[in-house]
């Protein structure tokens, strides 16, 4: 697979550039520091998973826009752990978020493995954070009709992954068989007009269905 890197910190850009063309099944890793040159950068549009930072200037609409432009998969790495960042990426098409400071060789390639299956990351403290308003969010869906429902059924499977646990354990705790668990994701994603499971999850989070 080939990667490209979005950062304005060089020393960060390269450390991670290295970190990944050491991943197995990389075939090449490009970088640029900033918007326009990754749109002027060739291997931008042949790139399969692209990791970015969305504070950067011009990050937040660079999300969707090469999402749209490239069909590459995006995990956003940042500093900022806030619920309306993560949420927000997540949103705009982010199969994966990731703290910087949290950042090690094991999350990184974990993260870009589970993108290239198709599957979404965020890490446990952020998935902790999340999940910590999770009662308010309840309280004020409680007050305020919601765009879906979901099913018993829906609501476990759901929870599980919000949790952390792959398909595998997923399907082992409720006694399912992994295809059952992820044609449920797969009803849940559509349900919920997400394009991932990572953003089910925060959309689920934030409007208190599970």
């Amino acid at each position: 697979m080939k990667l490209f890197v979005l950062d304005t910190h060089t020393i960060y850009r390269r450390g991670l550039v290295a970190c990944l063309d050491l991943l197995e099944d990389v075939e090449s890793v490009a970088g640029a520091e900033s918007v326009r040159d990754a749109w002027e950068h060739p291997a931008l549009f042949e790139s399969d998973i692209v990791l970015l930072d969305p504070k950067l200037p011009g990050g937040s609409d660079f999300l969707p826009a090469v999402r749209e432009a490239t069909g590459a998969r995006v995990i956003v790495c940042s500093s900022d752990g806030g619920q309306e960042a993560v949420v927000g990426a997540l949103q705009a098409g982010a199969v994966g978020y990731l703290r910087k400071e949290e950042l090690t060789p094991d999350t990184l390639a974990s993260a870009v493995k589970a993108a290239a299956n198709g599957t979404g990351v965020v890490t446990p403290d952020l998935l902790e954070h999340l999940l910590a308003n999770h009662q308010s969010n309840a309280e004020a869906a409680a007050a305020r009709p919601v765009a879906a429902k979901l099913t018993d059924r829906e609501q476990q499977v759901l929870a599980l992954i919000a949790d952390g646990h792959p398909t595998r354990e997923v399907a082992q705790t409720l006694c399912y068989s992994e295809r059952t668990v992820k044609n449920v994701l797969h009803d849940v994603v559509t349900k919920l007009n997400a394009r991932s499971r990572s953003q089910a999850v925060a959309f689920a989070v934030r409007e208190g269905l599970i």
